[in-house]
């Protein structure tokens, strides 16, 4: 049967569309394929997930914090420092108390002997506190203008942050924030309570305070302290410590524990702060997870993808 050019040009056309289709169906699967949630296992024995200090956290509720960071300075509270003097000048014939100890309202500091009247009299504290500054010492003259010594109630500190000009315009007094003293000790939270309507020229700072409580004396006057200020919370419905997420093959993931071991679980993040992530799918409220060495099961899972390929 003779082929006219007409039906030769129908069948090559055919035959294109036929490949195209072959090679869009071929990328569509390979596009699948790339998309595909992350979906493998581990196997990790209980023993070996706390050999490894893998600890387990409950995905659920948290109020994520949007915080400006400050820098701050641990003081006395003045308005618990007495400063000392003596009421007359005269011989100081004995020195009752050195710096650091405690001493009660009323207590005897020091003896002097009056120029004037060549009598003894006793210089006391007005509160109860610790001596944090001593001028005085046996057998020297002291004068009435001369301090010497502070007593201050440490029960209470104030940090005094200091806060640039970009930063002051969010901050309010009332606001809460959170104190960290030193690595490895729990935040304090306390709120401010004085933002200076001026500012210092040199530094070009505002002065913002934090009235703390010192139970324990553990805040110590002079040290130097990180501060962060909550200026807006949000509460959010499930999340997962920010140090249980972790990247595999370019999505976030999340190892999820199970009775073998922990599952690794693609999920979407939303909104974090420093602690906690907010998770909207992948893992569900009350599901336990590898919140802390969980960079130890990402190793692991590295290794045996590797050794698949």
């Amino acid at each position: 049967m003779r082929t006219t050019p007409r039906l030769l040009a129908i069948f090559l056309t055919a035959a294109v569309f036929t490949s195209c289709s072959r090679s869009t169906e071929k990328n569509a699967h390979a596009s699948e394929n790339q998309t595909a949630p992350v979906n493998k296992h581990i196997d990790v024995s209980e023993e070996a997930r706390k050999k490894s200090g893998i600890e387990l956290a409950a995905a659920g509720p948290a109020v994520l914090r949007q915080t400006v960071k400050l820098n701050g300075k641990i003081n006395t509270n003045e308005d618990r420092t007495a400063h000392v003097s003596p009421r007359f000048p005269g011989i100081v014939k004995a020195v009752g108390k050195r710096l650091g100890d405690t001493v009660k309202k009323g207590e005897a500091l020091a003896v002097i002997e009056s120029n004037e009247s060549l009598q003894s009299y006793e210089v006391k504290s007005e509160i109860d506190g610790t001596v944090i500054d001593k001028k005085i010492a046996l057998g020297e003259f002291v004068d009435t203008g001369r301090n010497i010594f502070v007593v201050a109630d440490l029960s209470t500190v104030w940090v005094d942050f200091s806060v640039y000009r970009r930063e002051s315009e969010k901050l309010r007094e009332g606001e809460k924030v959170m104190i960290k003293a030193e690595a490895g000790r729990e935040q304090i939270e306390s709120t401010i309570s004085y933002v200076s309507p001026s500012g210092t020229e040199s530094t070009q700072t505002t002065l913002a305070r934090a009235v703390v409580p010192n139970p324990k004396g553990e805040l110590r006057p002079g040290l130097f302290v990180e501060g962060s200020v909550v200026v807006e919370e949000t509460p959010v419905p499930v999340t997962v410590k920010a140090s249980a997420l972790q990247t595999f093959e370019e999505k976030p993931v999340v190892f999820v524990a199970d009775p073998k071991g922990f599952e690794v679980r693609e999920v979407e993040i939303g909104a974090r702060d420093e602690d906690n992530v907010e998770i909207r799918s992948g893992v569900a409220a009350g599901e336990k997870y590898a919140a802390e060495n969980s960079f130890a099961l990402k190793s692991q899972l590295a290794n045996s993808s590797g050794a698949e390929e």
